[in-house]
């Protein structure tokens, strides 16, 4: 009996052992292994009005400081099938940086080249620029966080989480998979993303949000917020309004409801239980809440 169970479980440990080295570790992502060759570059650029950085794979983290000019540091890493082609990994991460520079703007391109079939390529950046910088970044997989300070901001990506904060011009956020977060807006803000959430903070201008399968919430800090239109086909509203704020309000839901707290009181309108038409104070801010299989739920801000 002893003998079959010992038999059993070496039966047992070989099978997970085949399956582990044959069929599951080759369909692992390569950032679980250590790289086949890794290099650190860093730049040092000359502070013009606009910084437009592309990257396909990888974070960038955007801080703000008071030099006068835009430094860079890269960590990229290459990943391979096989040790042999770490030569060749090395090679293609010497022309991994393109930049390009005009009297308004630098441009860094991650990868101007193609890259070889063979390789997995990850760059993730870490930047500052002096405050009032514009950004545009264009990011396919990674996520991007930008520190406040920066003028206007626009960003595009694919698979990527987004944080904007305190940007004191136009913002523009769009990403296919991923969350978006922007606080402390201020001016024109616009932000869609197919799968995920939206949280924005406005101060001032105008937002325009929308997500297929995701919530969206908004907090209006300031009177000075012009107008919110705000869509989502699978997923609920929520608005906060401070106090001292005040909206002229059109929301509509097909299969959920409209609430609104206590603290609100809307006139001049239609209070029905999926469809609220109607001024709220002065109706200073312009309110457009619309969503297919969500709740939209309107509060007063307590803080």
């Amino acid at each position: 009996m002893l003998y079959k169970s010992a038999v059993t479980a070496g039966l047992i440990a070989l099978a997970i052992q085949i399956f582990a080295v044959g069929i599951l570790a080759p369909r692992l992502p390569r950032e679980v292994c250590p790289p086949g060759f890794q290099k650190f570059e860093t730049f040092s650029l000359p502070a013009t009005k606009a910084l437009h950085l592309m990257n396909a794979d990888g974070t960038v983290r955007v801080s703000v400081g008071e030099g006068a000019t835009i430094e860079v540091t890269a960590d990229a890493r290459a990943y391979t099938p096989a040790s042999d082609q770490n030569a060749m990994a090395a090679q293609y991460l010497e022309s991994l940086f393109k930049v390009e520079q005009t009297e308004e703007s630098v441009t860094l391109t991650t990868e101007p080249l193609q890259r070889p079939d063979e390789l997995d390529v990850r760059v993730d950046y870490v930047v500052m620029v002096p405050r009032g910088t514009d950004l545009a970044l264009t990011v396919e997989n990674g996520n991007v966080w930008v520190a406040g300070g920066c003028n206007g901001v626009y960003v595009e990506g694919n698979n990527s989480d987004v944080e904007v904060q305190q940007a004191s011009g136009p913002v523009s956020v769009k990403t296919t998979n991923g969350r978006i977060r922007v606080l402390d807006s201020a001016g024109e803000t616009t932000l869609e993303t197919v799968n995920g959430n939206i949280h924005a903070g406005m101060r001032g201008g105008t937002l325009q949000a929308s997500t297929i399968t995701g919530a969206i919430i908004t907090r209006i800090l300031a009177p000075e917020v012009a107008s919110c239109d705000l869509t989502s086909l699978n997923g609920g509203i929520t608005l906060v309004m401070s106090e001292g704020c005040s909206a002229e309000v059109s929301a509509a839901t097909n299969r959920g409801t409209v609430r609104l707290d206590a603290g609100l009181s809307v006139s001049a309108g239609i209070l029905k239980r999926r469809t609220v038409l109607g001024v709220i104070g002065d109706g200073a801010t312009k309110l457009s809440m619309n969503s297919m299989n969500g709740d939209i739920v309107l509060q007063r801000s307590t803080t």
